[in-house]
């Protein structure tokens, strides 16, 4: 069960084009490591939203390009002061069935608490300074993303190489994000699919 600690930041753009351009013209190069695939996360909590009031989350993920599923816990983030980052452990495992798997922690009395879908391409970012880097171009429901992960050390500095200021980058979460989506619309949190469901869990 490997654990880590990852820090990360999103940036939004209106292709994942546009995303790539602003990268490789600030001198990053991208290795692709994971083609396309299609992700189907459920997120999981306690009746009493016991991981919910304490900033941790419990994912089951889904893919179409892989057998079984990844299950994530993810710890309580530390936010850096400065550049609002969140810094969190990370505990991950691989199962061989996930659907049976989501079956089973219904069945142990937790709630699937939101599932959101999205298109994901995988990159290595490298910069000649030495940075070094993860890069998640994902096609969402909501919008055209690129996550950036690392440790702390290398998002910091990736932040200073892009010239970002703190309002140029987002730090939120996926969840986070179609919450305040759905607020400014005035309706309750709705889960973030496509119309066309590529696995339902069932």
């Amino acid at each position: 069960m490997p654990s880590q600690i990852e820090a990360e930041i999103k940036l939004a753009g209106p292709t994942l084009d546009a995303l790539q351009q602003r990268l490789t013209a600030a001198g990053f190069t991208l290795e692709l490591t994971t083609p396309r695939h299609f992700e189907d996360n459920w997120l999981f909590d306690t009746p009493t939203r016991s991981l919910f009031n304490t900033r941790q989350a419990l994912r089951v993920r889904l893919r179409d390009d892989l057998d079984g599923a990844t299950v994530t816990h993810k710890g309580k983030p530390v936010e850096t002061p400065a550049s609002g980052v969140k810094v969190r452990e990370e505990l991950e495992l691989t199962v061989s069935d996930g659907h049976t798997l989501i079956q089973l922690f219904k069945k142990l009395g937790f709630e699937k608490t939101f599932r959101y879908q999205k298109f994901r391409t995988i990159y290595r970012l490298r910069h000649s300074t030495g940075l070094d880097l993860w890069a998640m171009f994902d096609e969402t429901p909501i919008g055209c993303f690129v996550e950036l992960e690392g440790d702390q050390a290398a998002i910091e500095r990736l932040i200073q190489q892009l010239g970002l200021a703190r309002d140029d980058y987002i730090t939120a979460s996926y969840p986070r994000l179609q919450f305040e989506r759905c607020q400014a619309m005035g309706r309750p949190l709705e889960d973030m699919t496509f119309a066309l469901a590529v696995g339902d869990g069932r």
